[in-house]
Formats: C-alpha cells, sequence, structure tokens
C-alpha cells in the first residue's frame, strides 16, 4: 500500500502560510529522496536467474541485471545484501575504465564487485560461467515525479520528513514564509530523525522490501 504525498502535505502548509501547494509538494518530495539518501530505510529485494550464457567473459566475467524487469522504479542507491544460491557475497563497488581492466589483480575473497552502468543497470563482475540465482536487496531511493510513497515511510518517519520540507521553505530567502530560526529547528528533528532511522536499520528493520522471481521464457 501506498500514501499520497499530499498526505504529508497537507499538514506542512499551515506552517508556511502564503507559500504555493506545488512548493510544498515539492519540497516533501525533496525530504523524502532526500531522506531515503540519507537513511537507506527504502529497499527492494528479488531473485534473478542467470544462464552460464549471461555471462560476459569478454568484460571481466560480467553480468548485468536490468532492476526495471522486476517493476523496480527507484533509483538504486547501494547494494544491501548479495547471495549467489544462497551464500552470502560482499559487495563493493567498482568503476572500471573500460572492459579490459583486469580484475585479477583486485579480486577479494568473499567479494564481489559491482556498478551501475544506468539508473535500471547493475553490473556484477566475476562471476562463474555456470547456471546460477541472484538474490539482490538494494537500497533506493524514489525519483521526483512520484506522487506517492509506500504506507511504513510515512507511518514510521513522517514527523522527520515533514521536518524536512518545512526546513528547506522557511530557508528560503525573501519569502513571506521565511523563518530562519524555526528552519534551524526543523533541521535539527530532521536530524533527529535520520539518526533514528539508521539505529532501525542497523537493528535489521526490514519493512518495506519486495522480492519477486525472475521471469524467463524457456
Amino acid at each position: 500500500m501506498a500514501t499520497a504525498i499530499t498526505e504529508f502535505s497537507k499538514r506542512v502548509q499551515p506552517e508556511v502560510i502564503g507559500c504555493p501547494k506545488f512548493e510544498v509538494d515539492r519540497a516533501v518530495v525533496d525530504s523524502i529522496i532526500r531522506f531515503c539518501e540519507d537513511t537507506h530505510v527504502l529497499k527492494r529485494s528479488f531473485e534473478h536467474d542467470v544462464e552460464d550464457t549471461d555471462v560476459d567473459t569478454a568484460d571481466n566475467d560480467a553480468v548485468t541485471v536490468d532492476i526495471s524487469d522486476y517493476s523496480i522504479t527507484e533509483k538504486p542507491l547501494v547494494i544491501t545484501e548479495f547471495r549467489i544460491d544462497g551464500a552470502l557475497w560482499e559487495t563493493s563497488l567498482l568503476e572500471l575504465q573500460n572492459d579490459l581492466d583486469d580484475m585479477g589483480v583486485i579480486s577479494v575473497v568473499g567479494t564481489k564487485f559491482f556498478n551501475f552502468p544506468s539508473d535500471t543497470d547493475i553490473k556484477f563482475y566475476d562471476i562463474d560461467e555456470v547456471d546460477q540465482t541472484f538474490y539482490i536487496q538494494l537500497a533506493v531511493c524514489p525519483l521526483t515525479t512520484i506522487t506517492t510513497i509506500d504506507d511504513f515511510i510515512y507511518r514510521r518517519f513522517r514527523k522527520a520528513i515533514e521536518a524536512g520540507a518545512r526546513w528547506e521553505l522557511k530557508s528560503m530567502k525573501g519569502k513571506t514564509w521565511s523563518d530562519p530560526g524555526m528552519a534551524d529547528r526543523d533541521l535539527s528533528i530532521y536530524n533527529d530523525g535520520v539518526a533514528r532511522a539508521r539505529i532501525t536499520i542497523d537493528k535489521g528493520y526490514t519493512k518495506g522490501s519486495t522480492r519477486v522471481r525472475s521471469l524467463r521464457f524457456f
């Protein structure tokens, strides 16, 4: 289930009298994105079946996964969990200069390197040329075009997100709703919410994840 962005906005609007509704909605979206980037609280997960022919031996034994195949529309931030046939691997972001760079000189036992060639693709390197199944969990953030957000974000983190939106609006210079002093208070509330969310995640909070299987046609 999802909550409309306007549910946040209607609680922010009374504290920024005179601010146009579109500005309030934009500030709410900005705050949600910033909160997800700061906390990694929004996660998506899925399983992806890999065939031996999917491994690009000319590109450091790479496998590219298109997350849009799994109806993931948010921007990926980082991989938070990665398994191959159930076995857990550490992951490390790596930007190669070209496909011919030698992975052998930087390989790390128990670690798979990856990068994001685009906002919808993940490329993993040094993958065995066999049939296997990836389990991938991502921390993601919404796009600026969102009109809704997962219910649990609203229920658990509403006050911090609303404070972030108020901070952005009250920090504007020369507006009838400008209030630098109150903006500082709202920023403090936002930062406290971020800190609490990070503690929650460290304790293993996983709500908001989805898990789907790869769809292949044989």
